[in-house]
This record gives C-alpha cells, sequence and structure tokens, in this order.
C-alpha cells in the first residue's frame, strides 16, 4: 500500500514538472496545446498591428519640438516670398509684418478699385488668401482637437496635407496653368496690353493659405509661445522687449534664442526664395522643394520621440 502511495505521489511530481515546458509536453496529454500555423500567423499580425497602433497614437514630447517650428519659419519664408512676388498678395500670417492684415487692406481698397495701378478684380486674391487661411485654421485646428492635439500620424497628417497642397500648386504653376510671375507682352502701342485676370491663379493662393494655417495651428498645440505665428510684429516686439536680450550668454536665454532663430530662419528663407524665383528653377522648383521639405518635417514627427518616455527619463 506505501508502494503504491508513493508511485502516485511520483507521477503527480513529474506532471508537475513537465507543465509550462513545451519541449516535455508530448508526455502529459493534459497540458499540450496546439495552434495552426494560421492561427499563430495571426497573432503574430494582430500583436505588430497593435504596436504599430500603440505607435502612432502616442502623443509625442514638446521638448526640442521648437526646432522643428523653426524650420517652418524657414519654409514660410521661402514660400511666401515666392507667392507674393508671383500673385502680389500674401499666403500667409508669417508672410510678412502685416500679412493677413495686409490682404484685409488690400481688399477693403478693392471696394473702391484702389489702388489705382493695380488690376481690376485683384483684390479677389486678397480675399481669397484670407478666407482659405480661415478655412484652414478651423478645420486644422478641430481636427487636432478631436484626434489628438500631439499624437503622432495626427502632426504627421496634418503636414502630409500641407505638403500636397503645396504639390498641387507647383504642378499648376509648371505646366503653366497659373502665371506663376505675372508678365504682360507688350500691344501694338508699346505697352503692356492686357491679359485679363488670371482666375486661376486663386487655385494655388487659396492651396497656401489654407496649408499655412497648419503651422499656425501647430504652434500652439505644441505650446511654444516663444515662436509666435501670428505675425512677425509680435516677433520683433517680443524680442525687442524682453529683460535679458542682451543677457544670459548664448544658452542662458532660450526664449531670446526661439524668437532669434525664428526670425533668422525667415529672413533666410525668403531671400532663398527670391533666388529661386530668378533661376532657372523659377517659382515651380521652390514651391516643390518646399513640399520636399514637408516630408522631412513628417519624417521627423514620425520619429520623434512620445511623451512617456521623456517622463521615464526624467523619473530615472
Amino acid at each position: 500500500m506505501a508502494n503504491s502511495n508513493d508511485d502516485t505521489r511520483k507521477a503527480n511530481q513529474r506532471d508537475h514538472e513537465y507543465e509550462g515546458n513545451p519541449l516535455l509536453a508530448g508526455i502529459s496529454s493534459h497540458y499540450i496545446t496546439f495552434a495552426s500555423p494560421e492561427e499563430a500567423h495571426k497573432e503574430t499580425y494582430l500583436s505588430r498591428a497593435q504596436q504599430v497602433k500603440r505607435y502612432l497614437t502616442a502623443d509625442i514630447t514638446t521638448r526640442w519640438a521648437d526646432l522643428v517650428l523653426i524650420v517652418c519659419f524657414a519654409l514660410s519664408g521661402l514660400i511666401d516670398s515666392g507667392a507674393y512676388n508671383a500673385y502680389e498678395c500674401f499666403t500667409s500670417m508669417m508672410a510678412n509684418p502685416n500679412a493677413q492684415t495686409g490682404n484685409t487692406i488690400f481688399a477693403a481698397l478693392g471696394v473702391s478699385n484702389l489702388p489705382v495701378s493695380v488690376p481690376r478684380y485683384a483684390w479677389t486674391k486678397s480675399v481669397c488668401s484670407i478666407v482659405a487661411f480661415l478655412l484652414g485654421a478651423l478645420l486644422t485646428s478641430n481636427f487636432h482637437r478631436v484626434f489628438g492635439e500631439r499624437k503622432r500620424w495626427v502632426l504627421a497628417a496634418s503636414f502630409a496635407v500641407q505638403a500636397a497642397m503645396i504639390a498641387i500648386s507647383a504642378h499648376l504653376v509648371q505646366l503653366g496653368r497659373s502665371s506663376g510671375s505675372p508678365v504682360k507682352d507688350p500691344s501694338l502701342t508699346g505697352f503692356p496690353a492686357d491679359p485679363g485676370f488670371p482666375w486661376l491663379d486663386l487655385v494655388p493662393i487659396s492651396m497656401l493659405s489654407f496649408q499655412a494655417a497648419g503651422k499656425v495651428v501647430a504652434s500652439r498645440v505644441l505650446q511654444y509661445n516663444a515662436l509666435p505665428s501670428v505675425v512677425l510684429t509680435t516677433l520683433y516686439n517680443d524680442l525687442m522687449s524682453d529683460p535679458g536680450l542682451l543677457t544670459g550668454g548664448l544658452t542662458g536665454n532660450v526664449g531670446r534664442n526661439r524668437r532669434l532663430g525664428g526670425l533668422l530662419f525667415y529672413v533666410g528663407g525668403a531671400v532663398a526664395g527670391g533666388a529661386f524665383v530668378r533661376s532657372s528653377a523659377g517659382f515651380s522648383g521652390l514651391l516643390w522643394t518646399a513640399a520636399a521639405l514637408k516630408l522631412v518635417v513628417i519624417l521627423a514627427w514620425l520619429l520623434w520621440r512620445e511623451e512617456a518616455e521623456q517622463e521615464d527619463g526624467e523619473d530615472a
């Protein structure tokens, strides 16, 4: 009887040792579980899809994100200088110290057919730019608000729309469907002939103004108030009003450095835009370059560290 109890105890101990060991699972059918290759592949696929979803829906950290916004200042200067040269209106709130304020004045004067030196209906460009910018700000801000202000995919999608609109504008200019740079052929009297108002110019003007609003919204959701994207007048004022403008060394005044960096990058982009327009690449080449640089910004958002990683590093 004692031997029987010992045998039973040893058998139970042996089965316990086999539990969870896939190499010995065949010893005890109680612990055998089989999964078909299709089910195993499905589980692996779902696991990877969940990882990708989690990665794309994570909030990015705002740390060092000001560097991307400063690059956006350069892109604004690049696009705005070329657009004003081509269409004689502003396409961005960052385009000029007065930007959409200037467009508002142009539109108001257009009611009285002023200034007399500009073509008839020229005011419609300014109106179109204002409406497109307002619509871009409305839709982009609500897009961020609904789907997540700082989620990776939301920021990437917003800038992807901006890149697409710039690329479409570049295509129209390249095909000659948009004026690019206004040129009037001489008439028989030797004076420039009136080619009529280029209504198709309103398409790229609208697209460039719409996408410009996305950069303004990005500066707000990333909470970098030291980089005001509304008008450069604010940036000039905040920079010169900073009590630590001449103190703090090179790295001791971060707000001053951001404002100064944004200003310098904007001016540099505007100078580059003028050089582009005068070169063989022209306005279309300028826009294609801007669209390509937007893709670099999209890649930056997709690779940016998430907020949780920053917090873990600070806790450590």
